[in-house]
């Protein structure tokens, strides 16, 4: 079971809490709520369906969090201290390449939808963030243990939450991989208010890959 610790609240520009440790601002958790997740990438603010079967194993979505867009601000939004570290870290050895946009950075996630609430769990892949965890020749991915964050959020308060280190399937450069033998997955159990994530990598569940996440305070 992954591990989490809230991390901050935010409402508007900062209204009820905020550093290291956050505030109640008044959330009721565990949270019931339906799980949305499509290859396509989505935001908490666009409306969506709420999915029949939350349990269902989906895969996870990506985003290129270098030049974020409009679909992607939300990523960009909950790891901004760390895409700004990664920015910093690069231009602290020297490397310029990226004054016109962020360093090397992408995201993997899905998205949970009530009618009130939505929660995003995310991970973020990047050079120094992330450690290599195994490499697939066939299939020519590396899978990454990189850092996961979930976002509640409730009309204008969000509140953040680290939750470990979750596993990131990412292609090796020029490298295709096929989602039907090759991916990694998010559900939510209803019963248990739990989050799952997992991956299969050449139709092979990866070890160390599985994580169980309670949408409750500790």
């Amino acid at each position: 079971m992954a591990g989490v610790g809230w991390v901050s609240s935010r409402k508007g520009n900062g209204g009820c809490g905020g550093g290291a440790r956050v505030r109640r601002c008044g959330y009721a958790i565990p949270l019931l709520f339906a799980l949305v997740a499509t290859l396509a990438e989505t935001a908490p603010a666009r409306t969506q369906t709420l999915t029949p079967d939350p349990g269902s194993w989906r895969p996870l979505a990506y985003s290129d969090l270098q030049r974020p867009t409009a679909r992607s601000a939300t990523y960009a939004d909950i790891w901004k201290d760390q895409i700004d570290a990664n920015n910093e870290a690069y231009r602290a050895r020297g490397d310029r390449r990226f004054v016109d946009g962020n360093a090397p950075a992408a995201a993997a996630h899905f998205v949970i939808w009530s009618e009130q609430r939505s929660v995003v769990l995310t991970l973020l892949n990047t050079a120094l963030g992330c450690a290599p965890k195994l490499r697939d020749g066939k299939v020519r991915a590396v899978v990454k243990l990189c850092p996961m964050r979930i976002a509640i959020y409730n009309g204008i308060r969000v509140e953040t939450l680290d939750a470990g280190r979750g596993c990131y399937l990412e292609p090796e450069a020029g490298a295709s991989i096929d989602p039907s033998a090759s991916a990694a997955y998010g559900s939510y159990e209803v019963g248990s208010k739990r989050l799952k994530l997992g991956m299969v990598v050449n139709h092979q569940v990866v070890d160390g890959c599985s994580f169980t996440i309670p949408l409750t305070r500790p």
